[in-house]
């Protein structure tokens, strides 16, 4: 790939040239129009990539009708996202089942054009005991119910949509303070005109955003499309909402410094602001992260936990965590602290059967000092507290 800094200020350009509704610049020489491309899927950020690369791109270039039917297909299934959200609102009302939609249908009215944004799939919580009646009604609707998964059912439709119900705002296996934070305090609102339709308030839903991104960011990294969300979103509304209530959310959730972090890096890229070193590389990281991270990207969240910026055992704490570390996994070590050795032998020999785990040591491996601490650092900046 051509040099990065070039690829991040190009990638800007088409960025901004599509939110502004105008031609790009030419590409720059050495870069290669594939790579945009895949970065485009990669990222998902498909339709703000490839509108702006149509306009560029010479008709004969081999990249050309790629793009064309790609641009072609993500306008389409945002139509088609947009209705079947619009129609499951409609009949979840009408069957008095409380929810609120959430993420990305959200987003997708904030953004210049709903086609701006993409998303994988339709996310909606249920309030109450209405979940299997939300399941009824689903399925009555034509979509195919696909059982449970983690915290939320899976349903689709045509091979197109897919919706998936959760019963609560966040997974307490991921995070406990967020977990509690939401499901203690019941933020949403009713919006007005309806019975049974809920929404948040333009802080809650930053704050929900912003939790949400953290999650994924823990746990295997994240991408960049998170950056040009909050840009767009404190475009519209950072002067509506109220920056003391925000703080203070944002805070007990323990994602403040992460906000802090990805806000800056937001203007610096797309603002095309200075960069610092620091913002400079943690681009780096969530561009290589794609949409949603990489598995193998899971051991660098939890180890920033068990380190400091100057602490150089981080293979002694990675092979032989701390107790606190371990009670999260191994409940009865609260009990019997002393038997932590034992924790340890379980833990590795379970990690070796597992081949996730021999992935993450792999990773771990395979990274040298440099590499590692690069990781570390990021992840100590940006302070996540998750797991607990």
């Amino acid at each position: 790939m051509a040099e990065f800094l070039t690829v991040r200020e190009y990638l800007r350009e088409l960025v901004c040239a599509t939110l502004e509704k105008r031609d790009p610049e030419p590409v720059p020489k050495d870069i290669s129009i594939r790579d945009l491309v895949d970065i485009g899927a990669k990222s998902q950020i498909q339709y703000l990539i490839y509108n702006s690369l149509i306009k560029v791109v010479d008709e004969q270039n081999e990249a050309y009708e790629l793009i064309k039917q790609r641009l072609s297909y993500s306008t389409f299934k945002t139509f088609v996202q947009v209705m079947a959200a619009s129609k499951i609102a409609e009949t979840f009302e009408k069957n008095n089942i409380r929810f609120q939609i959430l993420k990305g249908t959200i987003m997708k009215k904030i953004y210049p054009s709903p086609e701006m944004r993409e998303m994988s799939d339709i996310d909606l919580v249920v309030y109450d005991e209405n979940l299997d009646r939300a399941a009824e009604v689903l399925e009555s609707m034509g979509f195919q119910n696909h059982g449970l998964k983690k915290h939320h059912m899976i349903f689709s439709k045509d091979k197109k949509l897919v919706v998936e119900v959760h019963w609560c705002l966040f997974d307490e296996n991921v995070g406990q303070i967020q977990h509690m934070y939401f499901k203690d305090n019941f933020r949403a609102r009713l919006k007005e005109g309806t019975g049974y339709t809920y929404e948040f308030s333009k802080e809650d839903f930053y704050v929900y955003m912003i939790a949400h991104m953290a999650k994924h960011f823990f746990e295997t990294g994240c991408g960049i499309r998170n950056l040009i969300d909050i840009y767009i979103y404190l475009n519209k509304y950072e002067k509506e909402m109220n920056r003391e209530y925000l703080i203070s959310e944002l805070k007990k959730c323990k994602i403040d410094e992460f906000e802090k972090n990805m806000r800056e890096l937001s203007y610096v890229w797309l603002d095309n602001r200075p960069c610092s070193d620091f913002h400079e590389k943690l681009f780096a990281y969530m561009l290589d992260s794609g949409i949603y991270g990489k598995t193998e990207n899971g051991i660098w969240g939890q180890l920033a936990k068990e380190t400091t910026n100057d602490n150089s055992s981080f293979k002694l704490h990675y092979y032989f965590p701390s107790i606190k570390f371990m009670r999260e996994k191994y409940k009865w070590l609260e009990r019997y602290p002393f038997l932590l050795p034992i924790a340890w032998v379980i833990r590795g020999v379970s990690g070796f059967s597992n081949k996730q785990s021999r992935d993450h040591a792999q990773n771990f491996e395979n990274s040298g000092d440099a590499k590692i601490k690069e990781m570390l650092d990021i992840y100590h900046r940006l302070n996540l507290d998750f797991r607990k």
